[in-house]
């Protein structure tokens, strides 16, 4: 299904929460190309509630992964020792770390949306980095794209 026909079965805010939901799961789905054309197609549309849809889209597509993440954390064994030496590096930033991924995207913000979970980073602040660094980054892009007509 593409983004036309979400935004003609659910209309341009719930299709905007789905798209950005599929987004956060699969990378070839550009949420920000999305809001680029939200802007271009759609002038009248309440932007910042777009944006803040977007954040809360993207946020519900992480949280599973975060969640299924903080259950492997509890597990054992060589690889995820590993993995969690690996993680450990970011043990005292873990916050920080996953703010800048969220509002810039590098390292993958999927990557680092794992690395919380393994981390133990706790929901709450999980959930207000997601929102907020994301949010920030949509407002950015939708600021850029309605300035630039």
């Amino acid at each position: 299904m593409s983004s036309e026909e979400l935004i003609a079965t659910f209309g341009l805010y719930a299709g905007t929460f789905v798209v950005a939901a599929i987004s956060s799961v699969l990378p070839f789905v550009a949420i920000d190309v999305f809001l680029v054309g939200v802007v271009v197609m759609a002038p009248g549309a309440a932007l910042p509630l777009i944006v803040a849809l977007a954040a809360a889209g993207q946020l519900a597509g992480k949280l599973p992964i975060y969640a299924a993440s903080r259950g492997v954390a509890t597990m054992s064994g060589e690889r995820l020792g590993r993995v969690r030496r690996w993680i450990a590096r970011w043990e005292h930033a873990p916050h920080g770390v996953l703010l800048v991924s969220a509002f810039v995207g590098l390292p993958p913000f999927s990557i680092l949306a794992t690395a919380a979970g393994l981390l133990g980073v706790k929901t709450r602040p999980f959930c207000a980095i997601v929102l907020g660094g994301r949010g920030l980054r949509f407002a950015v892009i939708v600021a850029i794209a309605s300035a630039a007509g």
